[in-house]
Parts: C-alpha cells; structure tokens; sequence
C-alpha cells in the first residue's frame, strides 16, 4: 500500500490534482497526496496543515498512519490508547475497518482478549476474527452458549483459518464434536471436493466408521483406479457422478469403457441411483465430447434419458446438434427445454433459426419478431435473419436535477470522488458500496447520473445495474476518449464502434484498470503483448505506466487487434476470441467446413469467452448507432468460419 501511496505522489500529483482556485478541495487533496509517503517516516498528526485535516479523505491518512504503527510493532500500550481512540471516535465508518481487523489480529496474537472484544464487530468479521472472537470468550468465560456457534463455523466443507484449530479442540474437549458433527463435517468437504480437508476430518472418526467416507474421498482422489470396485462396494451416488465426471473430463474415452463394464455388472436396467446413475454417467461423456468437439457427441447425447439432463445437458446437447447441423433434432431438443429455459432469448433465438431451417418460416419469424422488440445480442441476430438493420431501445427515465445536486454534495459521494482522485479504487468502491445500500432504484440511477457526469463511468455503470437498469444508453455506453480512440482506429483502418465495444468490456473506461493477470489500461495489455507490438510497429517501448495512458494504450490495443484481425482473415470474431482466450484456443476451435457464424459462438466451448464475443457485438452495434443515428446491421461479424483463414473483403 505505502509504494502505491508514493508513486500517486510522484505521478498523479504533478498533473490531475492541480484543479486551480475554483475547486475548494484542490489545497486539501495536494497536501493529502504530499503526507502519504510521510507515512513510513513516521510523520504525525503534528505538522498536519488546515487544508489537510479538513480534506474528506484525512480520516483515511490517520488510519494509513496507525496501521503502520501497528505494523512496526510500536509499544503497545501507547498504540492500543491511540487506535482505540480513533475507533471509539469514527465507530464503523469505511475507514477504520482494515485498521480494525488488522488490530483485531494483534491483539489476538498477543491473548489481549478483553480489548479485543470491546472492539470486535461481528458482522465485519471473517472466519479467522470470528474465531479468534470465540477464542477470547472460551478464554475469558467459557460457557454452553459458545457451543452452537462455534458448531457453525465448524459446520462446512472448507478449510478453516488455524484460528480456529482452538476452537475446534475446545469443542471436542466440551464433548459438542461427537461423531454425528465429525461425519456431517466430513460429508459436506467430500460433497465439496474438498479431499484434503475431508481426510483431515475422517481421521477423527472411529477407525470402523471411516470405510465409506475413505471410500470417497479415494474416488475423488483417484477416480480411474478406485471407482468401479467402489460402485461394487456400494458407494454413495454423488461421489459416483462426481468421480465419474473428473474421469470424463479428462478422458471421455476412458469414461466410455469404465461405463461399458459398469453396465455389464450393473445388469438391465442398471439400479445404480440418482446422481450417480447410467444416465447421467452419459451425460458426462457426452457434455465433454461437445467441448471437445467431437463428432460422436450428438450420437451420445441420443443416449442420454431426459431425466439425467441438467441445465448443461439441455444447453449443450442443442448446441452439439447445432454444430452438427442437425437441425430437426435441434428444435426437439429446444422444445423440451424446461420452461424457464425457453424464455431466454438465447433459445427463443435458436428455436427460430431452427424452426428457418426446417423450412417453417412463420414460426421462425414469430420469434424473430418478439426478439427484435427487446435488445441485446440476440435481438440483432433476430434483425439479421428479418433482414433489417436494428435500432436499440432506448429508455430514459426521467430525473430530477435537485436531487442529483444533494447527492452529489453528500459527505459519502464527496469521498468516492476524492478517492478515485487520488487512485484508491477500493476506498471508492467501499464507499460507493455503503451509499446505495437500501437506496431505492430511483436513487441509484441518480448516483449512477452523477457518477457517470463526474466520469467514474465503472462505477456509474455498475449503479445502473444494481437499479436494474440496462437500456438508458447514454448513461451506460459514453464514449470519453474519443479523440484518441478515432485516431488510434482510423490508423488500423478498424471501425470505432468495434474498438468502442472491445473498450467497454475490457475496462469499463478505466484508464488504469489492472486485472489479477497484469493486463493494464482501457484495453488491457498485458505489458508483454505491449512490448511486442511496439516492436512490430516501430513504437517506442512502453513502461507500465505509459499503458495507463488512453492514448498509448489504444494505440497498441488497436494495433494488436488489427494483428489480429490480419491473422484471422478479418474475422472479426475470431479477433475477439483470440483477445479474450488466446488464438492457440481459437485455432482448436475452427471446424474443418464452413460453419455458420452464430453456430460457432454459440458452441464456444468457455462461457467466458462465449459472453465476451456476444457482448463485443452488442455494445458495438449500441456504439454504431450512437455515433451515427442510424440503424444498425452485423453482416460484417457473420462471416463464414472455417480452419480456412484466407482474408475475406469488409462490407460497407
């Protein structure tokens, strides 16, 4: 915390916090910004200006300060007084809570249970806190009323924090953790595949109550060598299909000769029961061929019985007769799709389009036309296959200026905004987080309107989905950078639109956005993709803080797409795929004929990347009718998809 504390001071500050006179926070946030690196010399509240502690975001610098008291191991008397003071003064406000659980932890290291519990807050507290929290009270006073929930925190399949290894022990010793709690213990980590907790616990069984437990948990360990002879022995049904499913998983080959000797022991018909049945041991095999994408996998589906098949047995025995064009099993398999299912536009859209194929085209276009009524990926697909260009729906609620104004003058949103000022997104977000919490949906659209006016379009955004919002476009789609994306498009002769789409959802608009793999910027490159596109382009090598630039970072993310887009023939959604997945998986994923291009993102074998690509088309085709007014088509997207890459010409 304390290097990205000096590296906003090195530079953020040189730049965006210098606002000029007419903005009243501005002496404030630069003098907030200057005090963070003073944190590790040990500068105090002493030499802090007026202008400092009137900032909104001040209680955040105490709190930085005490922790890092806390983290030199001041002497402890002097630190407990002065973090004490500052939690009796400021109670639960955002600020205090990693100082909080941070001290918790001290105090419960060094047994100071008294000042531990006059300040422990149960609702904020994890599983370790809470049961360092019991650990103080069995220690203070133990007591029958500890034992319930110490049970809860022992009642899960998860392994527990050593804070509780304590807990655990004194519940054994008090005679609560008798045998019934141990084996529902046990039960819940094997149910969880948890197999290494799940031996943990079973040790503490009676050696004559362990046989089935050990049973499964070497099913799970071992599948292949430990599942048929444990079927014999009368295994439990859910570690069948679950042991059953690793097998499959990694080799529906052998699940299929492990299947065939299961049924010829079995005998006809197979009594082995639900979950762990001859159906859904087939299910299995058969979803794992279609990820595979292999051509028996419609055939193996066949073999399924209706009562094995789950929401993914529905899903993907559709899509494996989608991409083996077998239209007519399509439709009958759509048609017994739970209800629920079949409200969803996706299988509403391709019950159409199979309903097109059988040549029954009133019925296809009954759907098409109730798709184009509302909005999203499928929606413009429905347009397609009607032949029309699509206008989104646009929905504007009406708002109330007023009200906007007071909320953005609110204590709460005043510190979302300074925080996100000075680059400390999870101060933001806790922030926001506790604004909204039981606001009406009214209010959060006007939050989410002063949010997106102030440009925290993240979060503005994500207010609007909490409001259950998803057709007010002008909040949702706004297009900042808008110079430096058209020129970084119009130099890779790419449409805006697309780059705004792929924008959108890599980042959400945050320039400095970082995920858990270390891609950076709007459209997040990894800083190895970056320097090799440099290097191909003649660019300057970037540093990682140049990546958090708009204007370099959509000059080398254009730049990759438009390698990208060369590479798979202008296929623009094989680019999407490569960008979210890689193009090695790509490549796996091209048929060797000619497959329509809705069958093939439909059978994109990871749900993530499968979202990504939809997603893409539709904010793109929101951003194509933004920027010109006018209805959209997607022709250019529905190209064709083959192992054949040769590159294809654009429509106009």
């Amino acid at each position: 915390m304390l290097r990205k504390f000096i590296l906003i001071a090195a530079f953020v500050l040189p730049g965006a916090l210098h606002a000029g006179s007419a903005d009243p926070l501005a002496q404030g946030r630069e003098a907030f910004v200057s005090a963070l690196p003073g944190i590790a010399r040990g500068e105090t509240a002493a030499s802090d200006s007026a202008a400092l502690r009137a900032y909104p975001l001040y209680p955040y610098l105490l709190a930085e300060r005490l922790q890092w008291s806390l983290a030199r191991a001041e002497p402890a008397n002097a630190m407990d007084v002065s973090i004490a003071a500052f939690l009796n003064q400021y109670g639960d406000a955002p600020w205090t809570r990693r100082l909080r659980s941070k001290w918790l932890r001290a105090l419960a290291k060094r047994q100071d249970w008294n000042l531990f519990l006059a300040n422990y807050l149960e609702p904020r507290a994890d599983a370790a806190l809470r049961c360092q929290a019991l650990n103080a009270q069995i220690a203070i006073q133990p007591s029958a009323a500890l034992i319930e929930p110490a049970l809860m925190l022992w009642r899960n399949g998860s392994s527990m924090p050593e804070a509780c290894t304590q807990v655990f022990n004194w519940l054994k010793l008090s005679g609560a953790l008798d045998v019934n709690e141990i084996a529902k213990r046990a039960r819940l980590a094997l149910e969880a595949q948890n197999v290494s907790v799940a031996n943990f616990v079973i040790k503490m069984l009676p050696a004559h109550q362990r046989g089935s437990f050990q049973q499964w948990s070497n099913v799970l360990s071992n599948p292949s060598a430990h599942l048929e002879s444990a079927l014999q022995a009368g295994l439990e049904p859910q570690a069948a299909i679950d042991g059953f499913a690793k097998i499959a998983r990694s080799s529906p080959s052998t699940a299929m000769a492990i299947l065939g000797r299961i049924e010829r022991r079995c005998g006809n018909p197979c009594s082995l029961p639900s979950p762990g049945g001859i159906g859904e041991m087939r299910r299995e095999i058969a979803l794992n061929l279609t990820w595979s994408r292999k051509p028996e996998t419609v055939d193996q589906f066949r073999l399924v019985p209706a009562a094995a098949l789950d929401e993914r047995g529905h899903e993907w025995r559709v899509r494996a007769a989608l991409w083996a064009g077998e239209w007519n099993l399509a439709a009958n398999w759509i048609a017994e799709m739970p209800a629920e299912m079949l409200e969803d536009p996706r299988w509403r859209y391709w019950r159409g389009r199979s309903a097109e194929k059988l040549g029954h085209r009133e019925a296809a276009d009954a759907d098409y036309q109730s798709l184009i009524r509302e909005n999203g990926y499928y929606s413009v697909l429905a347009a397609e296959r009607l032949g029309q260009k699509f206008t989104p729906h646009d929905r504007k609620l009406p708002g109330d200026p007023m009200v906007r104004a007071q909320i953005a003058a609110s204590p709460a949103m005043v510190r979302v905004r300074e925080a996100m000022r000075v680059e400390q997104k999870s101060w933001a977000i806790t922030e926001w987080k506790e604004h909204i919490e039981n606001k009406s949906p009214q209010q959060i659209i006007e939050i989410a309107r002063v949010l997106s006016d102030w440009g925290l379009h993240l979060l503005a955004v994500a207010s609007a989905t909490q409001a259950k919002v998803f057709d007010d476009y002008e909040l949702l789609y706004p297009r900042p950078f808008k110079h430096e994306l058209a020129g970084a498009a119009k130099r890779v002769n790419l449409p805006e639109h697309w780059v705004w789409g792929v924008l959108r959802q890599e980042s959400l608009y945050e320039a400095n956005a970082r995920s858990s793999a270390n891609a950076r910027g709007l459209l997040q490159l990894l800083p190895t993709t970056a320097r090799h596109v440099a290097r191909r382009n003649g660019f300057p090598q970037p540093t990682l803080d140049d990546l958090n630039d708009p204007a370099t970072n959509l000059l080398l993310g254009t730049a990759y797409l438009r390698e990208q887009f060369d590479t798979f023939g202008g296929r623009f959604v094989l680019v999407l795929g490569a960008y979210n997945a890689g193009p090695g998986a790509v490549r796996r994923w091209l048929p060797e004929q000619p497959l329509e291009t809705d069958v093939w993102v439909e059978n994109v074998p990871f749900n993530e990347t499968r979202s990504y690509i939809q997603r893409i088309i539709w904010h793109s085709t929101v951003f194509g009718w933004q920027s010109t007014g006018k209805a959209q088509r997607i022709t250019n997207w529905l190209t064709p998809i083959s192992s054949d890459l040769t590159p294809i010409p654009r429509a106009d």
